[in-house]
């Protein structure tokens, strides 16, 4: 059973303070929000398919020294190579 919104959303601030506001991490993080596991992972197990996750967008894919953790204080981080987000 996945943690609540109210757990989710602390814990990505803690996540997000961080890697996304420090370097050299925020160089490349452009966004980190919350989404279900089972939106972003179509090969997830059904049982964390309506589990709550961190998504986070990169600008472009981390240099190999840098690694964004899989996990983090028991929540799924799932990344993907979004690009740059401008207004319109």
């Amino acid at each position: 059973m996945g943690l609540s919104f109210g757990d989710v959303k602390r814990i990505k601030g803690e996540f997000e303070n961080e890697y996304f506001f420090k370097e050299p991490f925020s160089a490349h993080v452009n966004m980190c929000g919350i989404s279900k596991i089972g939106i972003l992972d179509k090969n997830s197990p059904t049982d964390e398919k309506d589990d709550l996750c961190i998504s986070v967008g990169l600008r472009e894919p981390l240099p190999p020294d840098l690694v964004l953790p899989e996990e983090y204080q028991g929540v799924r981080v799932l990344v993907r190579v979004i690009g740059e987000i401008r207004p319109l």
